[in-house]
Order: structure tokens, then C-alpha cells, then sequence
């Protein structure tokens, strides 16, 4: 980007010849005036010139350093982002736009980073000066994408589509990978909106495009929801051809197979998954849950047991399943407190933590569970959850709590008749 007085031929200074002399100072008093300051101001153009040659250096070399430094800083961000240490990561994304305040990127992933440290009006903040920016260079697409994501985690379920499909723009078929990735988080949000149809249609366009196990597996588990068990067990059935090793699928078909009251076919799933072996903690965990529902308590139990000695968090959900099947209740709660404190965002696991206390006549305690789990506003268990959270509030005593929370739930769900009995009671109560 960086971007002698005349001599003879001869080297030697040419004298001018005596007849010349006058000619030569009649010439001199007749030059323009304007010649010596034209002089002078070609000297200062150079300088200038060169001034500004140098400013632009310095500038460039001043960018190229700063983008330099902001690259590898967001580059350390990115490694600690997938690494799950977002406290580091959001901390280096802030270096990084102290470098450079003009970058999409460094917005966009210190917002997805503020994202998952939940602090979502900073998210929000950085997230749309990202978009703000890469308007400018006509790559909005994972800007929208990022605003989706974090709206999802907020539970602005109707935001989070909007932002999805701006993502997409329009598209409907030809999908890029990252258009797949959008359809794959367009279809979470429709099913925690509890708009399962809708998520079907989505995943049909995943299917279309991709034809995997995994698309095959969330659309048989979104047509259980839906209430359409037999399309349910095609796609897991196809799912499981595809993949054989993943107990997620079977799983999922075992619900299916049971909803239509096939029992038999049921059990068969789950000897079947069996088969699938494995020594990983995850995988001894999935075992012991299959034992569990084919009531070989012996074997669940040693299946947890090995989970836990390999440091799998997930075995103390197990164990506390495997004493409430049991109902032995109280041994349950030490493994659901223990798994609650490790994995804080699993609504379902609040849900079955509160009902165990509600079995052992805890209810103060189990208000506080549902509470928590309700907080998680997971829209396949809202309906459930927050139904549990009145009665317990309602079983403590807790009348003014309980119809505060009915009045929410009436809110989102005043279909429910037999809510707004429970209403009229709860306000006989107070009175």
C-alpha cells in the first residue's frame, strides 16, 4: 500500500560562450515573476503530498493492526464460546469490539455469548447493532438468525418466528446448510409454542431436504404430540433404520407404540434398544430408564449406579426416578436436588422434583419447585406445571399465592372451565 543542476555530456559545468552573456541576463530580467513562487509551491506540494502519504500509512497501519488484534480476540472468543465458557468468551467478544466497533461479527457473537449468560436486553442491544451493521454489508442472514435464538431462549415465542423467518427470506425449498439450521430452531420454537402442527410442517420441510434420522425423529415425536401415533411410529421406525445406535428414537416410539395401547410392541421396542449396548454414562443411564419401564428394578439400579461413578449428572434424575416408580419419595430427593443444582434449565425435571414432594406432603416446598419450573416457560409443560404450582400453593395454605398464579394461568389458557371453578373456590377461601 506504500504506495541535479544540469551537467554537459561531458560531467563538466558547461561555461557559457562571452556573446552570450547578454542574451543570457536579457532573457533573465525578462522570465515571468510568478516562475520562483511556482517553485516554492511545488516544494510545498510535495510535502504535503508526503504528509499525506504518511497520515495514510499510519491509518492503514493503524486498521490493519486494530483488525489484526480484533480477530484474534474474537478468534480466543469463539473457542471459549464452544467450549461452553461464555463468561470468558463474552469477555473476549468485548475486547475484540474495542478494537474494532464496526464489525457484525463481533456484536453478533458477543450478543449469542450475553445470550446464554441470560442477560438478554444486553443480547438485544448487541444483536441489533449487528443486524444495524450487516445491513450495510448485505449479510443479515445470521443476525436474524442470532435474534431468533435469544428471543427463544426468552420465550418470545412469536418474536423468535418472525426473526427465523426473516432469516429465511422467503425460502421454501433449496435450503444451504445454514438455512437447515434456521428450519431445525424454527421447528424447536413452533413445538415450545405449542404449535405442533406447525412444527410438523417444518420438520416435513427438513425431511424433504435432508432425509436423516434425526429430521425422521423430531417429526415422529412432534405427530405424538400432535395426537397422530401411526405417522408417529412410521417416522421412528424409518429413524431407527437409519440410525440403530440412538435410544432417543427408541424411546420416542416406545411413547408412540404406547399411546396407541400396543403394549406388547412397546416392551419389544425397549428389549430391542437394549441390544444397543454401550459403556458411556449416557448410555447406562438410557438402559437403566428402559429397565425402569419394564420394571427390572435390579438392573436399573446398578445401570445408575455405574452412571454415577463415571461423573454422568444425568443418572441422579435416574435414581430419583427409579425410587419414585418405587414410590420410595423421600430417598428420591437428595438425586433430584442433585440434578436440579447441575442442570438448571430442565422444566420437566422441576415438574417430577415438586410432584415427589407433593407425594411426601411437602407442599411449601414443592410451590417452590413448580415455581422454578414454571419460570423455565417450557410450552409443552406450561399447562401441566402451572396447574401443579396452584395446588400446591393451594395444599399450603397459601390461598392470596394460589390465586395469583390461577390468574396467570387463566390468562394463557381460559378454555380451562375447570380453572375458573377453582378460581370462584379460591376467592371462597380468601374471603
Amino acid at each position: 500500500m506504500e504506495k541535479k543542476p544540469m551537467k554537459s555530456n561531458s560531467g563538466k559545468i558547461k561555461k557559457v560562450p562571452d556573446r552570450d552573456i547578454k542574451t543570457a541576463k536579457n532573457v533573465s530580467s525578462k522570465r515571468p515573476k510568478g516562475k520562483g513562487r511556482k517553485k516554492k509551491s511545488n516544494i510545498f506540494g510535495r510535502i504535503i503530498q508526503i504528509g499525506l502519504v504518511v497520515a495514510l500509512v499510519c491509518v492503514l497501519f493503524y486498521v490493519v493492526r486494530n483488525f489484526g488484534e480484533g480477530n484474534k480476540l474474537n478468534k480466543k472468543g469463539m473457542e471459549a464460546y464452544n467450549q461452553a465458557d461464555y463468561e470468558t468468551a463474552y469477555t473476549y467478544f468485548t475486547r475484540a469490539i474495542e478494537y474494532d466497533d464496526n464489525n457484525s461479527e463481533y456484536y453478533l457473537n458477543q450478543g449469542m455469548a450475553q445470550s446464554e449468560l441470560k442477560l438478554y436486553d444486553d443480547a438485544m442491544t448487541s444483536l441489533n447493532k449487528s443486524l444495524e451493521l450487516a445491513k450495510n454489508s448485505g449479510d443479515i442472514q445470521l443476525a436474524h438468525r442470532a435474534i431468533g435464538i435469544s428471543l427463544l431462549y426468552q420465550g418470545k415465542y412469536d418474536e423468535a418466528l418472525a426473526a427465523f423467518d426473516e432469516a429465511l427470506d422467503g425460502k421454501e425449498s433449496r435450503f444451504s446448510a445454514v438455512d437447515m439450521d434456521i428450519l431445525y430452531y424454527k421447528a424447536e420454537t413452533q413445538d415450545k409454542a405449542g404449535q405442533y402442527v406447525e412444527s410438523v410442517l417444518t420438520y416435513t420441510q427438513i425431511v424433504d431436504s435432508e432425509d436423516s434420522a434425526d429430521a425422521y425423529m423430531l417429526r415422529g415425536m412432534e405427530y405424538v404430540k400432535v395426537g397422530d401415533s401411526t405417522s408417529a411410529e412410521t417416522d421412528l421406525r424409518t429413524a431407527i433404520k437409519k440410525d440403530k445406535k440412538n435410544y432417543e428414537i427408541y424411546l420416542a416410539l416406545y411413547q408412540a407404540l404406547m399411546n396407541q395401547d400396543k403394549t406388547k410392541d412397546a416392551e419389544d421396542v425397549l428389549n430391542e434398544a437394549l441390544t444397543l449396548g454401550g459403556s458411556k454414562g449416557s448410555d447406562l443411564v438410557n438402559q437403566g430408564n428402559i429397565y425402569v419401564k419394564l420394571g427390572d428394578y435390579v438392573s436399573a439400579e446398578e445401570c445408575f449406579k455405574k452412571a454415577l461413578d463415571k461423573g454422568e449428572v444425568s443418572a441422579n434424575l435416574g435414581y430419583a426416578e427409579w425410587y419414585t416408580a418405587q414410590e420410595k419419595y423421600s430417598e428420591a430427593i437428595p438425586y433430584f436436588e442433585a440434578y436440579v443444582a447441575a442442570v438448571t434449565n430442565d422444566a420437566d425435571a422441576y415438574n417430577k422434583y415438586g410432584s415427589c414432594l407433593m407425594e411426601m406432603g411437602d407442599y411449601a416446598k414443592a410451590e417452590t419447585v413448580f415455581t422454578t419450573g414454571v419460570a423455565l416457560n417450557n410450552r409443552l409443560l406450561d399447562r401441566i406445571i402451572s396447574k401443579n404450582q396452584v395446588a400446591a400453593a393451594e395444599h399450603a395454605g397459601n390461598w392470596e399465592k394460589a390465586l395469583e398464579y390461577l390468574d396467570i394461568y387463566l390468562q394463557k389458557y381460559a378454555d380451562d372451565d375447570e380453572a375458573v371453578r377453582e378460581r370462584t373456590f379460591i376467592q371462597t377461601r380468601i374471603r
